[in-house]
């Protein structure tokens, strides 16, 4: 199903129901709620996959909704596939009231639902047997695009769509982690939290939008000035996101990213996914955003000065949500630039922008990604380099019963780079990753992986003469090099110096492909995930390194 699809159904379905249990209203089972001393860090919740939907709410002492989800619940330890969790750290030595509504069994339910300083784990954390072990992903719940990436005091902000008790789409949250290096990954407290539709903003969590929140990006407020002359990073940083209740709407972080607050709304149409952008030589602010005019997919352009009145100035079709929209050196040359956009498929446009509408150099789009490769973000704040993280649409099943579903890329370097076939982007996985390399080996034919890392943790790269086929084996996958076609694993390539060069990234539920130095990028799921490896065959003429990898957990 299309993820248009999905959303509308998902969409409908959950203004549905929650209109079906809305408090007030009658409900097929009267609601049941305990109240609970908060002392620890967790409120834990036993979530089970194939239960029927409920909603849960959580109040604090003063009658201010704390979060809202509407959840598949278990009524009891056997039929819970896994442990939930909500961070209500920031409620310490407080009373939370736990409400459900249209839960079978709320009350077998409810005596589940506790206070702890630990989540009830099948597996230990982040060793799954199908968690990847060097892409990022969320402890707990589905995630799909990633959202408000901004560097900011040292630290990358990472957030995303997240349903966090359930491993399906819903509850679109936004989840938060950080990083130092782009390598290892600390997951903070839900950024923006969905639901407050039917109260007012002084009766629900300071995060909490009118409805879901949909894709946005994040920024340092450039146009605040400092509020420490001596602290370079002391202005609030902003995020634009969609509240699908209100329109584009706006938060803000006065604490370097830690927590947010839903400020305002921006601008109200038939559309999603904005990216707000910092024009320094106009100082004005602009964002690109997706919108549907009747039939028709755009990408619109909106400036304002203030971030309160709004002016569309143009827009481009034939993209579809998920706009990225950034402005590009040339090989380098700082007086030599384009402006690239692409949405969530990942097929691009260079060009020309003025400040209000946007010139492509070509009419046709070009692919540098392939596979399950989607809803690409970048990281705002990273002068002389553009990093991006696309969501990676690798399906944990149901039936393995972890906490989490999908995952992301690794962190690309992107680079725009004349070819002879004109302009066109790039993109390598960052140098940072290479701290994970362990152990170094060359080899042709067949290598055994016996004793040489962990069996599923590889960095491989392949040099091998253009004019002959070839293939790298490992597990159930291969990438295979087809010499008459010019092609390797469906992405045409142009041999250079009659080589073609690949490196491939193996994790235990999934694999990626850089060829060509970034000239083309395919993320895909691994055949066998979660086995070992064995052992690897190279069949063709030219050169193999791999190394071994270490976990970012460990």
């Amino acid at each position: 199903m299309k993820k248009a699809r999905l959303i509308l159904v998902s969409l409908l379905a959950c203004l549905l129901f929650c209109f079906a249990v809305q408090p007030g209203t009658v409900s097929a089972q009267e609601p049941v709620s305990k109240t609970i001393q908060i002392q620890e860090r967790f409120l834990i919740l036993p979530v089970s996959n194939s239960a029927g939907r409920s909603l849960l709410t959580v109040w604090d002492e003063n009658g201010m909704r704390v979060c809202r989800f509407i959840t598949t619940l278990a009524d009891s330890v056997e039929n819970a596939d896994w442990w939930s969790f909500i961070d209500v750290s920031e409620y310490a030595g407080r009373h939370l009231t736990v409400e459900l509504r249209d839960q079978p069994e709320g009350a077998k339910t409810l005596a589940l639902i506790s206070n702890a300083a630990d989540v009830p784990r099948n597996e230990p954390l982040y060793r799954e047997k199908l968690r990847p072990q060097f892409h990022f992903s969320q402890m707990q719940g589905w995630n799909n695009d990633p959202n408000g990436m901004v560097f900011w005091d040292g630290e990358y902000h990472l957030c995303w769509q997240s349903n966090p008790v359930g491993i399906r789409w819903e509850n679109m949250t936004w989840g938060h982690a950080v990083s130092k290096d782009l390598v290892h990954w600390k997951e903070l407290p839900i950024a923006l939290r969905p639901w407050g539709d039917d109260l007012p903003e002084d009766k629900r969590h300071p995060s909490m939008a009118v409805s879901h929140c949909f894709s946005g990006t994040a920024i340092p407020a450039w146009d605040v000035p400092l509020s420490d002359p001596n602290d370079p990073s002391s202005r609030p940083l902003l995020a634009a996101f969609t509240d699908t209740g209100a329109g584009e709407a706006l938060a803000v972080s006065e604490d370097k990213g830690r927590t947010w607050k839903y400020d305002s709304v921006l601008v109200r149409h038939r559309g999603r996914d904005p990216q707000l952008i910092w024009l320094e030589k106009e100082k004005r602010w602009l964002i690109a955003v997706y919108e549907e005019i009747e039939e028709e997919r755009l990408i619109a352009f909106y400036q304002s000065k203030d971030r309160k009145e709004w002016t569309r100035t143009g827009a481009i079709s034939g993209f579809y949500e998920c706009p990225n929209f950034y402005e590009m050196p040339v090989d380098g040359d700082p007086e030599n630039t384009r402006w690239v956009l692409w949405a969530a498929d990942g097929r691009y446009m260079t060009g020309h922008f003025d400040g209000k509408t946007f010139v492509p150099e070509h009419a046709e789009k070009h692919t540098l990604h392939r596979g399950n490769f989607y809803a690409s973000l970048c990281f705002s704040n990273t002068p002389g380099r553009l990093i991006q993280i696309g969501w990676a649409k690798i399906d944990i099943p149901a039936e393995a019963k972890h906490t989490f579903n999908q995952t992301f890329t690794v962190p690309l370097e992107l680079t725009l780079r004349k070819t002879p076939a004109g302009i066109r982007l790039f993109a390598e996985p960052v140098k940072e990753l290479e701290i994970l390399r362990q152990e170094k080996r060359e080899f042709n034919g067949e290598f055994s992986l016996d004793g040489f890392g962990d069996g599923q943790l590889y960095d491989v790269n392949v040099t091998l003469d253009a004019d002959q086929d070839a293939e790298l084996i490992f597990g159930k996958d291969r990438v295979v090099w087809n010499a008459g076609r010019r092609d390797l694993n469906g992405m045409g390539l142009r041999p250079r110096d009659g080589k073609i060069a690949f490196r491939v990234l193996i994790d235990r539920p999934m694999f990626e492909i850089c060829a060509n130095g970034g000239e083309a990028y395919l993320t895909s799921p691994r055949q066998d995930a979660g086995e070992p490896l064995g052992s690897m065959t190279f069949n063709g003429k030219g050169n193999v390194e791999i190394w071994s990898l270490k976990s970012i957990h460990e």
